[in-house]
């Protein structure tokens, strides 16, 4: 049985980047991340009334999301998307789905 994996990546921002030179990044970012092997699926979420940014991605498995996240440091895609966060906010987990329903959205 393969189990997938549940990453989930918490930051701010870089001090002086805007959400929309942010999201531009993202763009680019997603370029890259969407032409990975064993992704599944990806949200990026605010916190409510917080600078604080989840970034949560669903891998098939927790090689697929190791391979990538070596990748990610590795791609010119990644390098923008990387310097606009505030890197000593980065908190990255990686968790093992245990239960789930269907994605119907």
């Amino acid at each position: 049985m393969t189990t997938n994996i549940i990453e989930v990546v918490k930051f701010e921002l870089a001090g002086g980047v805007t959400e929309q030179d942010f999201m531009l990044a993202n763009e680019e970012f997603e370029t890259f991340l969407n032409a990975q092997p064993g992704l599944l699926y990806r949200s990026l979420a605010k916190q409510q009334n917080s600078s604080v940014y989840i970034d949560v991605v669903y891998w098939n498995t927790l090689n697929d999301a190791t391979r990538v996240q070596q990748a990610f440091y590795d791609s010119p895609h990644s390098k923008k998307f990387m310097q606009l966060i505030n890197e000593d906010s980065v908190e990255l987990t990686h968790n093992r789905v245990i239960a789930q329903t269907a994605c119907t959205n």
